[in-house]
């Protein structure tokens, strides 16, 4: 009895292994938060960037296939550091620098340093969706989204990509 008395009076001398992971998965998670807030704010601001144009072109895709009669113009155009629906019923209108702030689209600050590119065609380029919400050929733009294709959202710190698929589906890569 007196061993276990003695055991149990002992001071304990140092941290168990438990202790120490714990405390250094914490060190870990709130060094990764700060280091965030040092590097800046360009890699947030793609990744917001790249969630509005997913947002525009599953909206413009999901018009496309409610509006089936042939009355309207389902494209998004884009040019370097802008995105957006020039004209709804006119396909042939790509200018985008009369772009209605309240229509879909997004003209970006210039402090941002973001720039909107389909992989392999030069800017001004668009992207058409048919009555299936499929991409398709555009004629009056430059365009190989014909049998899907990867649009790139560039800045100064990080390249982020989203991709059409032939049938339609619109993802993050």
């Amino acid at each position: 009895m007196s061993d276990f008395n003695t055991l149990i009076s002992k001071k304990q001398n140092g941290f168990t292994l438990v202790e120490v992971v714990v405390v250094l998965i914490l060190i870990g998670i709130l060094a990764a938060t700060a280091a965030s807030k040092f590097t800046g704010t360009d890699t947030f601001e793609a990744y917001t960037f790249r969630a509005s144009l997913i947002s525009a072109l599953r909206l413009t895709q999901q018009r496309a296939m409610q509006q089936t009669n042939t009355g309207f113009c389902h494209q998004i155009v884009f040019n370097d550091h802008r995105y957006g629906i020039p004209d709804r019923t006119d396909c042939a209108i790509t200018d985008l620098s009369t772009l209605d702030p309240d229509s879909t689209g997004l003209i970006v600050d210039p402090r941002y340093n973001i720039t909107f590119k389909i992989v392999g065609v030069a800017n001004p380029s668009a992207i058409t969706f048919n009555n299936m919400g499929r991409p398709v050929a555009n004629v009056s733009l430059a365009n190989n989204c014909d049998g899907g294709c990867d649009i790139t959202i560039q800045s100064s710190v990080e390249t982020l990509k989203i991709r059409i698929e032939s049938e339609g589906y619109i993802h993050a890569i």
